[in-house]
């Protein structure tokens, strides 16, 4: 079985991620999975070379594209594919890829799948003066155009694929895989006494970092020497910079732009933080602990479905950053919590393994050559 997936190399997001995840596991369960891409940037070469190790077939351009070039070739370059190498099915990730890929794909009469990894609609109610006009319209027409054209669609988490339901659009649900043997490689490695909180977020409002900032004066006052270490960038750096400032916490908040080296800052850290007001899945979460991190998350979306209060980590309600700072303290405080919750992270994590959820995505793919 030949499975189409198409990605950008110069940006890779969260639903990007996935797909690149799941193309990991899908060589072991006897799927060839054929990433038409541009070149990736240096960053991401080691995940390129990775996935070709892993046995998928990669068909890069010879040079980068942006803005509507780059969908035009997309498309293009996605009939021919499809067209040359025997493709059966394509699998798509995200809104306008959906309607673009999508679209070539039912030129060619081949089934698309649909993970939906968001509802952009919802995405720019939180942040409307990220959207022009233009832009706000233009997604609308290319999320229903993506969803019209998807033979089965599945949600990144139950909550998402419940969603989908105001949309009129029966989904499945099948969690987004992370690369689990990279990150719980890591876990227990923790770097001596130090406190450090990480969060792995875009600095954008719909994430809720400005609650961990709040939270900050609280935690220091009693651990002064706790760091908090926020990795995302986005267009709220300076504001979450200024509020810091204001509450007499920047000593002890660090701000950086995304690394893919995720995995490194992670393994130093004692606690992960999750704040957003929105979350169709919560990868973040998943690949903290897999790393072995209590996990401390807003009851919103999906990362409802992958901390398990109390057990693993903690939820706690979007905006409270009282109890958020009352339950870092809380874990600082008891080593023994700590610990037991680090492995109970660990073990649930590996349920999000790529090879495990590529045989979930085997009987959606069989189901969907059969209709």
């Amino acid at each position: 079985m030949r499975i189409l997936f198409t990605a950008s190399g110069s940006h890779i997001g969260g639903a990007t991620m996935a797909l690149m995840h799941l193309m990991l596991g899908l060589p072991s369960i006897g799927v060839k999975p054929i990433l038409l891409s541009t070149p990736p940037r240096k960053d991401y070469l080691k995940l390129y070379r990775r996935l070709r190790e892993r046995g998928v077939e990669l068909i890069l351009s010879k040079k980068r594209f942006r803005g509507a070039l780059f969908w035009i070739w997309l498309t293009l370059s996605s009939l021919k594919v499809i067209k040359r190498l025997g493709i059966d099915l394509v699998h798509c990730h995200g809104t306008k890829e959906a309607a673009f890929v999508g679209l070539a794909a039912k030129l060619l009469k081949r089934r698309v799948i649909y993970t939906v990894e968001g509802d952009p609609l919802l995405e720019i109610s939180f942040s409307p003066k990220r959207y022009r006009i233009l832009d706000r319209f233009s997604l609308k027409i290319l999320w229903r155009l993506g969803l019209s054209l998807a033979d089965l669609v599945v949600g990144c988490s139950r909550w998402m694929a419940e969603h989908l339901r105001r949309y009129g659009v029966e989904a499945s649900h099948i969690h987004n895989p992370i690369d689990y043997e990279r990150f719980s490689s890591r876990s227990g490695r923790r770097a001596g006494r130090e406190r450090i909180i990480v969060s792995i977020a875009r600095f954008e409002r719909v994430k809720g970092l400005d609650t961990l900032i709040k939270a900050a004066p609280r935690v220091v006052e009693e651990f002064p020497d706790t760091r908090l270490i926020l990795v995302g960038g986005g267009s709220m750096k300076e504001e979450l910079r200024r509020m810091a400032s204001r509450l007499g916490v920047d000593k002890n908040v660090e701000l950086i732009d995304y690394t893919p080296d995720v995995d490194e800052i992670l393994a130093k850290a004692s606690i992960a933080v999750l704040p957003s007001l929105y979350e169709p899945f919560g990868m973040a979460a998943a690949e903290a602990q897999a790393s072995g991190l209590p996990v401390i998350a807003t009851r919103v979306g999906g990362l409802q479905e992958i901390v398990r209060d109390g057990v693993d980590g903690f939820l706690i309600e979007p905006n409270d950053w009282r109890d958020l700072a009352g339950k870092i303290v809380k874990l600082l405080r008891d080593p023994e919590l700590r610990a037991r919750m680090s492995r109970e992270a660990r073990a649930s994590a590996e349920r999000f393994a790529p090879e495990r959820i590529a045989s979930s995505y085997l009987k959606i793919y069989l189901r969907a050559l059969r209709r």
